[in-house]
């Protein structure tokens, strides 16, 4: 029998509302893995934990686990997807390529498990759902976030030279931190004065006395973070708005934190820019292993290149985005999709949709009707007001509180739309990829180019000015079995000195090579997993 591990996870609120016990998922994961032939040796849960990331202790011990050789694990089992992540960015960007890489099955003991690209793909729809749901569910706390920073009030923790501390009334609010506003104004005088690197400031700020928690070093990086950030001016920023009715103090003035800016916007930096860049952090050097970053050129030309973080011996080529999406392009000819399969995909989006259909109407007409509540407690408040049978302070405390959880509803409603359109969006690239992945793919904007990529690649890498492509095993098939199709075309078609123009399989390395001419080679065989442009 093959090994196999079980997690399991509820938070409070699942295991109050709808019984999702972990004592109910880890018997019916141990009967599934009994089924299935597999031995169970090890069991990881987490109580009362959100899968709204991976910063959760016993994910983290099973991705340790599972790492290790010497403990073989061939399958993980769970209850059911959304156990293990609600997260499309950690499922696929570390559980599933992590999975993949050691040969272990993600296997769900109440969903279907099928080794298909329709099962793949569906997949993705049930992750996308799951999130959907995790992000309605939190709703309601990113409501109170944008109204406490409405109010001038930072929502999150305060930045190093900060502290958060409470009222006598029990409110919270931000003051300055004389044991470490001293190092942040040092920090940006000095680094104005164009006599410091990020790195040479860490340590001049580390001799004079700035330590971390742990009474290290603050790294360069986290030295950057801060001289970027606008908070130490007496605004803040809080989903991509600055607040300038910010109740805290400054620290340095917006003239010294715009002299900053400017220096660290220099020739050898990605500059910023109020653009998304679609391949940031999906492509590698094929030298030193660094992502290739991406930087904008006379403010219209995309070029990426390798960060060199690592200190690699790489020529850092770069590489214009025109060039990056024709290859990825060229790929993506090769990648059909089944009539049969993209027919199955759309009807089970179809019962996804009724059940999100379903599931944000519920949570929508519930605040409708406490907003109605609360518009009738508020017109009732007022009319006693009017004849005197309350006071007027006791009407205008209620009325703030009233009218405050009025807004915060408002705002989960605006949130809620605002997932169902993201929801679509998400649908629509399933659709299109599956209709015409090549097609699609030219004419998509940055976001789904970038989502197409993350469905059919585990790893991209750029070496001696070619793409090396490595598919998910599923759509590597597709494209080994479509190759064949056009090598088989292309010999009834045209004659062999035709066909050299169109095709070529370098037989040494087994591996498809698109360039912008095609030949072939004695060997059209393709066993590599690895496409390469």
């Amino acid at each position: 029998m093959e090994k196999a591990v079980i997690y399991a996870r509820v938070s409070s609120e699942e295991q109050a509302k709808h019984g999702f016990s972990i004592e109910n998922q880890k018997r019916q994961c141990l009967e599934f893995a009994e089924r299935n032939g597999y031995y169970v040796i090890r069991t990881f849960v987490d109580e009362g934990k959100s899968a709204k990331n991976l910063d959760r202790p016993e994910i983290q011990d099973l991705m340790a686990f599972c790492s290790k050789k010497k403990n073989d694990v061939k399958a993980v089992i769970i209850w059911r997807l959304d156990r293990i992540s609600r997260n499309n960015e950690d499922y696929h960007g570390a559980l599933r390529p992590l999975f993949e890489r050691k040969g272990i099955t993600l296997l769900s003991a109440t969903e279907a498990n099928v080794n298909t690209i329709e099962g793949d793909l569906m997949r993705n729809i049930g992750m996308s759902f799951a999130e959907y749901e995790r992000k309605v569910i939190g709703a309601r706390t990113l409501a109170g976030l944008r109204q406490k920073a409405e109010q001038g009030e930072y929502p999150h923790k305060a930045p190093i030279g900060y502290k958060n501390i409470s009222r006598e009334d029990g409110s919270k609010t931000t003051v300055i931190d004389e044991n470490y506003a001293f190092y942040i104004k040092q920090a940006f005088n000095l680094y104005d004065s164009g006599m410091y690197t990020l790195r040479s400031l860490s340590d001049k700020l580390y001799k004079d006395g700035l330590r971390s928690k742990t009474g290290k070093r603050i790294p360069k990086t986290s030295i950057e973070h801060i001289l970027k950030n606008i908070f130490y001016t007496g605004v803040f920023k809080f989903e991509d708005k600055i607040y300038e009715n910010a109740k805290h103090s400054a620290i340095i003035s917006k003239e010294l934190f715009y002299r900053v800016q400017d220096r660290l916007i220099d020739p050898n930096k990605t500059r910023k820019h109020n653009i998304d860049f679609a391949y940031t952090g999906m492509m590698r050097c094929g030298y030193c292993d660094c992502l290739l970053t991406a930087e904008l050129k006379k403010d219209k030309y995309i070029y990426y290149h390798c960060t060199g973080n690592k200190g690699g011996d790489c020529k850092r080529d770069y590489i214009n985005e025109l060039k990056v999406d024709k290859s990825f392009a060229e790929i993506l000819k090769l990648i059909i999709i089944p009539k049969e399969i993209r027919e199955r995909i759309s009807e089970e989006l179809k019962k996804v949709h009724d059940l999100k259909n379903g599931y944000s109407k519920d949570v929508k007409n519930n605040i409708i009707k406490q907003i109605q509540t609360l518009e009738n407690r508020i017109e009732n408040a007022f009319e006693l007001k009017l004849d005197g049978t309350i006071t007027h302070d006791f009407w205008k405390t209620q009325n703030d509180k009233w009218q405050n959880e009025k807004d915060r509803l408002k705002i989960q409603l605006d949130e809620i739309d605002r997932l169902d359109r993201e929801f679509y969006e998400k649908a629509d690239i399933m659709l299109g990829f599956t209709d015409n992945a090549y097609e699609y793919f030219l004419k998509g904007n940055t976001a789904q180019r970038r989502k197409i990529l993350e469905i059919i690649s585990e790893e991209i890498t750029y070496k001696d000015k070619k793409f090396d492509i490595k598919l998910r095993p599923i759509f590597q098939t597709i494209a080994e079995n479509q190759y064949k199709l056009s090598l088989k075309y292309a010999n009834n078609r045209t004659s062999e000195t035709g066909i050299k123009k169109e095709l070529e399989v370098n037989s040494s390395s087994k591996s498809i090579k698109n360039s912008p001419g095609w030949t072939r080679t004695s060997n059209p065989s393709i066993n590599s997993r690895m496409l390469r442009h």
